[in-house]
């Protein structure tokens, strides 16, 4: 086990279902989107693709969401899901989090830096944190979507690139996401923790902590 409160340097965090916790609402915004997609590429419409979605897909005990767009042949399921989670409009069914705000101010106040790294585009993120009442000047670094990518490395790299005396084993990411969040950054010595994280649904070959809330990080940080 890794011994972050003496290790790590600067902390970075995803923003999409990190900084806030997956909810209903949340879901069938991000769904919408998803039929959309769906309805476009089969010359559908919203309700057909709906209900093709929901025939196959059931949280927790059907198929996912990126496997049942596979599954429906529809090109790109993987980035859909992705664009999903990222660009569906959900701003107005997040409200602010007074644990979150306490966990990041008491981490700043630690590690002196942390930062955001997201797959949301700009305009998108701070329109999210505006909802949240998290303050740009919170981070010291903001990386949103349309400057560079998670799931490329791009991101990351450029995240060091702040910090050049400053070694990748130093940094720490924050995310959801197993792919963008645990694998992008280890393929460059990062290293991760994942919240909100379903127990059931860890997974065993993620050689990280995997907490199901964002507030267990107290435990490994402060």
């Amino acid at each position: 086990m890794i011994d972050y409160k003496n290790k790590i340097k600067v902390i970075g965090f995803d923003l999409d279902q990190t900084l806030y916790p997956k909810s209903p609402k949340i879901d069938e915004a991000i769904q919408g989107y998803i039929y959309e997609k769906i309805a476009k590429h089969r010359g559908c419409t919203l309700e057909e693709a709906e209900k093709l979605f929901k025939d196959l897909y059931k949280e927790g005990s059907g198929l996912s969401g990126t496997s049942t767009l596979k599954e429906l042949e529809i090109p790109g399921a993987t980035d859909i899901v992705q664009e999903a989670l990222e660009n569906a409009d959900i701003a107005e069914f997040l409200a602010p989090n007074n644990e979150v705000f306490e966990l990041l101010n008491k981490l700043k106040e630690r590690y002196k830096n942390i930062d955001l790294i997201t797959g949301s585009d700009q305009q998108n993120a701070f329109q999210k944190m505006e909802h949240m009442n998290i303050s740009k000047e919170m981070f010291s670094n903001i990386i949103t979507g349309d400057v560079a990518s998670k799931s490329d490395g791009s991101a990351f790299e450029l995240w060091m690139s702040y910090y050049n005396d400053i070694s990748p084993e130093e940094f720490l990411y924050i995310g959801d996401r197993p792919s963008s969040d645990y694998f992008a950054p280890k393929e460059l010595n990062i290293n991760a923790i994942l919240v909100n994280v379903p127990k059931e649904k860890a997974d065993t070959d993620i050689q990280c902590p995997q907490l199901s809330s964002l507030k267990d990080l107290k435990d490994y940080l402060l």
